[in-house]
């Protein structure tokens, strides 16, 4: 085998060897892709090979664009049509051009979407015989979460080429895999009879189609190069294409890095890049050309020798060897936090620190996790407190106001109204009516609606006859096959040609992102038409709002024109590049994640090349595990910063990763705890709230000299920023005297503030108002836990209509998330999981109101009570007969209130106040009953409700309530709730509080 070394200087001449196979082996940075683009202009240009004649092949759709942006950019002319395309899109290609004649078609079968085949393999499933299935998988065969398994099995048992026979001989030594034969010829069969072909089966026809004399001929004029990126993430099937596509020349250049390999769970092979010299051989039966390019143009040798220690022991074959690092000094850095609110604050602190005292673009900065679940929600928070741009986790296009409302309308449409539906069709329509795209005032909906109820006649003519502007609307309502009929696409180009609401809408000047919403839906479906032509759009809103399948638009849908600060994990980082990274929540068992199992089926053994001992499986879970770091850390130029949350002897279980000693930078129990602004000389404030707080603790700080001092006072008192607070704003640099000033102009309240200052007036200034109060503790963030349970289960029995969700995915909810919650060391975490199960299961399993179902879960709910404006949500709104709603608040505590409470409770008489007035509510019915749910107290009747009589009563005194804090009237309730009173300490009424507010 022939092997060069390639220095930045040898670029020119190793560029120019355009014929035979080559493999470019090559580091981070070193431009593996750069490499493949100059061949593309060697060829085109000094060669004069049609650019048509060369295929470029890599992974993603993303990756795709940017090898065609890369080449364009070094092309005089832009005529040019670079083809660039994934390993996907060549496969329907060839297919769609070959497949009629070579396969015997009638036409080319449409391709399915992940989750439409996950719902063909759910369908088939729930009608298996049970006696033919392992006892294990019986009850599983009713599980959207298994069919989703043997999807994935199906899909990596094509990607290895393995055929019926293959399979029923690998499943004679597994008991787990006997049905699965059957149960695969018998899903085949449906695919051919309904003309559908997957993406597993779309790779594999390819490569068999390429067996084809005829075939392989007229394909190799069409390719006379290949040139191929991330070859180390090919499958079996890809790596077969490519051999096959290459035949008649061997012209085949692909660039792969062995130490970013990441991607097994999607069938990738790494043997692949050992194997391509003796695979790949010239026509003459010599092995392929081995080229490494020696150095990196992006890595420091700061970041890169840490990445090469964190992967040290993990030797792969074909890999590089050592790589020269790029000529500029780069840093590497661990930062451990106590909490994981607290490593989200500094990191959001340090991107902003880093745009205004270093002037690094936020573009230019990413945080990388292991898992989106666990932190970037939390960071995102602390980003939005500093009006950071970011992208935004789980923001998904079906979720945006612009495409409900068009959901809305297509559901309406679609719905029987003479069925069990009409109350869904009623909820929609007036929830269409009172939205923005037509904006009817509250009287006229109203009107509307009682017409409807009084006449039963259908929404087109009550429409007509009562709400002026819809006769549009009533008309598609009337006729829904632009629904029902055709692709999805011509369904929405009919309904946006339809209503002149859309042209309003589109210009009015606060609807940008409506507008960009509206733009990559538009894409979306055209994509979708490629994909699947018979797919209306009533089916593509059903399949939209189980699972996000369009998740990827290549129009985004926000303002792409804002630079942003990347949030992705470590696996979407692949292939980008920052000038500061920081890899975040890198604790240990989330990175490196060595979970078992991570497939029932254990799909990583159709693989020749996995051992099914499992030692060997976790060796090489922790293998990849590394390779994925050492991905994530090449991705910055500049500086890499880890971050974790370490607990200490608390939890001796939660813990920062083992990467972060294995880099060899320091211990882990020496990494730094991150110094604030106001500690550190060398690290002053950058922004103005970081200058106040620096300048108030050095007024009071005894240490600092009185010179220093003096002049804090000084430019606090003068205020040269006047985002700097007044001095007499600042509750502890004040001396005790009349109780104002706490509540500014703009006076809002929650029912929790209510009730709290109902309770004591003093105790609620303090701690509401000033924050003066403690941590709320473990009971607090157990109830959020169950808050967060509840409102994940029953979005499915808010999408099925059922009156409650399941028990197993309570409790898998629990599981998944006990371990980002601040509940202590591992025994007592394990105790307060076991409370949680305790009380999941006792609700789950004796529902508290049965016969109801839930139709919103966590609504926000407004009003306005005598001028001041209150806010609140609601864990539960759901619906009872005859069309009325009841409001459900969740309590977690192990004792109820009484019934004489809960019957003048300010927080129910809130939420149903509110709900009255919220459009959203009212169009799923009339909301009439408002509850406390108890789960987790011990007696038969675990909920209390609301006096509805007493509605007025308890409103009025929510009104008085808030003129007394607008009048800031803060006398105290004394008595015996005192002696465990949290603000006791500050609180001028008790000796031990009074220093506090006297200086």
């Amino acid at each position: 085998m022939t092997e060069w070394r390639i220095d930045p200087e040898d670029w020119p001449d190793a560029i120019a060897r355009i014929d035979g196979p080559q493999i470019i082996v090559a580091g981070p940075g070193t431009g593996k892709t750069e490499f493949l683009v100059r061949r593309f202009i060697e060829l085109t240009g000094e060669r004069n090979v049609p650019a048509e004649q060369i295929g470029m092949l890599t992974f993603s759709r993303r990756a795709a664009s940017d090898l065609k942006r890369r080449v364009l950019s070094h092309l005089d002319r832009s005529t040019t049509q670079v083809p660039a395309s994934t390993f996907h899109s060549l496969a329907f290609r060839l297919l769609e051009r070959h497949g009629q004649a070579a396969m015997g078609w009638e036409e080319m079968p449409s391709l399915l979407t992940g989750p439409e085949q996950v719902s063909m393999v759910a369908g088939l499933l729930s009608s298996e015989d049970p006696g033919k299935w392992p006892v294990l998988f019986r009850p599983l065969l009713e599980s959207v979460t298994f069919a989703e398994e043997v999807a994935d099995f199906i899909m990596r048992s094509r990607e290895h080429l393995l055929s019926d026979a293959d399979l029923r001989l690998l499943a004679e030594g597994r008991d787990d895999w006997r049905a699965l034969p059957d149960f695969i010829e018998r899903y085949t069969a449906e695919l051919k009879t309904r003309g559908r072909l997957d993406y597993g089966s779309l790779q594999m026809l390819a490569v068999d189609l390429l067996q084809d004399i005829e075939v392989r001929a007229e394909v190799a004029e069409q390719f006379q190069y290949l040139l191929v990126d991330e070859y180390q993430d090919t499958t079996a099937a890809q790596s077969e294409m490519l051999l096959r596509l290459s035949a008649a020349r061997r012209n085949i250049t692909v660039a792969a890095d062995p130490y970013q390999s990441v991607y097994s769970f999607r069938g990738a092979e790494l043997h692949n890049v050992v194997e391509f010299p003796a695979r790949f051989t010239n026509l003459d039966g010599t092995p392929a050309a081995r080229m490494i390019l020696t150095t990196s143009f992006r890595v420091p040798r700061e970041i890169l020798s840490a990445a090469d220690r964190l992967t040290a022991g993990g030797e792969l074959p074909g890999a590089t060897g050592s790589v020269v690092p790029a000529p500029h000094v780069g840093r590497v850095e661990i930062r451990r936090f106590r909490q994981q609110s607290e490593e989200a604050e500094w990191i959001a602190g340090e991107v902003e620190r880093l745009q205004i005292e270093e002037e690094t673009s936020i573009d230019r900065m990413a945080v990388l996790v292991r898992s989106k679940r666990r932190f970037l929600p939390e960071l995102s928070r602390a980003l939005e407190r500093r009006s950071l741009p970011h992208d935004r986790p789980d923001a998904r296009l079906v979720d945006h106001p612009g495409i409900r409302l068009i959901f809305d309308i297509v559901l309406a449409t679609a719905t029987d109204d003479d069925s069990g539906e009409r109350l869904d069709t009623d909820r929609l329509v007036r929830r269409l009516l009172l939205g923005p795209l037509f904006g009817v005032p509250l009287s006229v909906e109203r009107d509307a609606y009682r017409a409807r109820l009084l006449s039963g006649d259908p929404w087109p003519n009550i429409l007509r006859s009562t709400v002026p502007g819809t006769t549009e609307l009533a008309a598609l309502l009337e006729d829904p096959t632009w629904a029902t009929r055709g692709p999805a696409a011509d369904g929405f180009w009919t309904l946006w040609n339809s209503l002149p609401q859309f042209e309003t809408l589109v210009h009015e000047t606060d609807r940008a992102d409506y507008r960009s919403a509206w733009a990559a839906f538009a894409q979306v479906l055209d994509r979708q038409r490629a994909r699947d032509a018979e797919l209306s759009l009533v089916d593509y809103v059903v399949l939209a709002d189980r699972e996000d399948f369009e998740a990827t638009p290549l129009l985004g849908f926000t303002d792409d024109a804002t630079p942003r600060l990347t949030l992705t994990t470590l696996h979407q980082s692949k292939g980008l590049s920052f000038d500061v990274v920081f890899i975040a929540d890198a604790s240990e068992g989330v990175m490196p994640d060595l979970r078992r199992q991570r497939s029932i089926l254990q799909t990583r053994l159709l693989s020749p090349h996995h051992d099914p001992d499992p030692l060997e499986a976790r060796r090489f879970r922790l293998q990849e595990e590394m390779r994925l770091a050492y991905t994530a850390m090449t991705r910055a130029s500049h500086r890499v910063v880890w971050t974790a949350t370490d607990a200490g002897s608390d939890d001796p279980q939660r813990r920062p990763s083992r990467f972060l000693s294995a880099m060899g930078l320091q211990t882990v129990d020496a990494a730094a705890e991150p110094e604030s602004p106001l500690d550190s000389e060398d690290r002053l404030p950058v922004t103005p709230a970081e200058a106040e707080a620096h300048l108030r603790r050095m007024v009071v700080d005894p240490t600092v000299t009185a010179s220093k001092r003096l002049a804090a006072a000084t430019v606090l008192h003068d205020r040269p920023n006047p985002a700097i607070r007044a001095v007499d704003q600042f509750a502890r640099m004040r001396r005790r005297g009349a109780n104002a000033g706490v509540i500014g102009e703009n006076l809002r309240l929650s029912p929790s503030q209510a009730e709290s200052y109902a309770s004591c007036p003093r105790q609620y200034v303090l701690s509401r108002r000033l924050d003066a109060g403690g941590d709320a503790g473990m009971y607090a963030a157990f109830g959020r836990l169950i808050h967060d349970v509840l409102e994940a289960t029953e979005r499915e029995a808010v999408a099925a209509k059922t009156t409650h969700g399941s028990i197993d995915d309570a409790l898998a909810f629990v599981e998944d998330h006990i371990l980002s919650t601040e509940f202590g060391p591992l025994t007592r975490r394990a105790a307060w999981q076991q409370k949680a199960e305790r009380l999941l299961r006792s609700m789950y399993e004796n529902w508290i109101r049965p016969g109801a179902v839930p139709v919103l879960l966590e609504h926000d709910l407004v009003a306005q009570i005598d001028g001041v404006p209150w806010r609140g949500r609601a864990d539960r709104i759901e619906s009872i007969p005859h069309g009325r709603l009841r409001i459900v608040d969740y309590k977690t505590g192990s004792t109820a209130r009484s019934t004489a409470d809960a019957a003048v409770s300010i927080q129910l008489a809130f939420y149903l106040r509110a709900a009255q007035e919220d459009a959203a509510v009212k169009a799923h019915g009339e909301p009439v009953e408002a509850e406390f749910w108890f789960p987790a107290v011990n007696r038969a009747k675990k909920w209390v409700a609301f006096d509805p009589a007493r509605l007025e009563e308890t409103i009025e005194a929510m009104a008085e309530i808030g003129r007394r804090i607008s009048d800031e009237d803060w006398t105290p309730v004394v008595g015996a709730g005192c002696s465990r009173c949290s603000v006791r300490t500050v609180c001028p009424e008790w000796p031990e509080g009074r220093e506090s507010f006297t200086r």
